[in-house]
């Protein structure tokens, strides 16, 4: 027993040890490290966005902010476009869509902080490793995340070892076809990223702001509530928000929908805050959108997640009149 108790020290130096090395190798863990990355570390670099045929090269300085993050993008190939992104903390760790000029510099979304919480709890992916590889010089860490059913794509990735940043992204649907791949051929992380170089360069350049104010699974205003009402499976309203887009324009209303890996987008508009309102589908890449009409509004939904997603999302959407019994929603 004495002899134990001497060599206890040495016995929990072991474990601990053991414990650390496993949760450096748990998905779970680095899923979570990717999720926090885009938001704790600056950088700049060069990344290659391939979607369906169309392949972009694009130039990224990325400022990583106490409030959220700022960055810029600009195409290297075909037609000069440049974004300038600025998006708050809420949403960053919410996972609220970021889009790009057209969709064409934008990337598989990043999960939401919550993405291993969320993941654990519905079962929808199967997440494992093959170990290590090699993206843009650095050392990264390989995270398949294989969907089990229909209602989402896998992931891939390969984060950078010591920030989980993705060097690698790609999207794949169920029949093993390659949907959306970015991947970095430059980077160099920052300690000071300088105001000068988050600037617009070109007087056409595009920007996009995103703030957030509630993180609820409803809006209630003066002329009633929306909500969801039997999503698919997985998938939770993980934040609501106003945006007004100028003016003299009344809000319309953001939701961000996820199932821990993959995030959905919902807006609802009044239909005179159109040009014209409509009804369809369209598709992009791995993305896929649905516009619907509810209760005087235009109801669009865009995700990279299976055009039967977006569907059953926007058939979800519900609407219910200030003042009115449940009876009284429109769907």
């Amino acid at each position: 027993m004495l002899r134990w108790r001497r060599d206890l020290p040495a016995t929990l130096l072991m474990l601990l040890s053991f414990t650390l090395h496993a949760g450096q190798d748990d998905p779970n863990v680095w899923l979570e490290r990717m999720a926090q990355s885009l938001h704790t570390h600056s950088y700049e670099g060069t990344f290659i966005f391939q979607r369906g045929d169309r392949i972009d090269t694009v130039r990224v300085v990325h400022s990583a902010e106490d409030g959220g993050y700022r960055e810029r993008l600009q195409t290297l190939t075909g037609s000069a476009r440049e974004v300038i992104r600025s998006v708050d903390r809420i949403s960053a760790l919410k996972g609220a869509r970021v889009e790009g000029d057209g969709g064409q510099q934008g990337a598989p979304q990043r999960p939401p902080a919550i993405a291993g919480s969320m993941l654990r709890a519905n079962e929808r992916y199967d997440l494992q490793s093959p170990g290590y590889d090699r993206i843009a010089g650095f050392s990264c860490y390989m995270l398949h995340a294989e969907a089990r059913d229909g209602y989402r794509y896998s992931h891939q990735y390969c984060l950078h070892r010591d920030t989980g940043l993705p060097l690698l992204s790609e999207l794949i649907d169920a029949d093993g076809q390659l949907l959306e791949r970015l991947v970095f051929t430059e980077l160099e992380f920052l300690d000071v990223v300088f105001e000068e170089s988050l600037k617009a360069r070109g007087c056409d350049a595009r920007h996009i702001e995103i703030r957030s104010a509630d993180d609820g699974g409803t809006v209630t205003g003066q002329e009633g509530e929306w909500y969801f009402e039997g999503l698919p499976p997985g998938f939770a309203t993980v934040i609501a928000t106003e945006r007004v887009f100028g003016p003299d324009a009344a809000p319309s209303l953001h939701f961000v929908l996820s199932d821990g890996l993959a995030t959905v987008s919902v807006y609802v508009a009044a239909s005179e805050e159109v040009s014209e309102a409509f009804e369809g589908y369209t598709r992009s890449g791995a993305t896929h959108a649905v516009a619907r009409p509810v209760a005087g509004h235009q109801v669009t939904v865009v995700g990279e997640v299976p055009k039967k997603t977006v569907e059953w999302i926007a058939e979800s959407a519900r609407f219910r009149a200030a003042g009115a019994g449940e009876d009284a929603t429109a769907r």
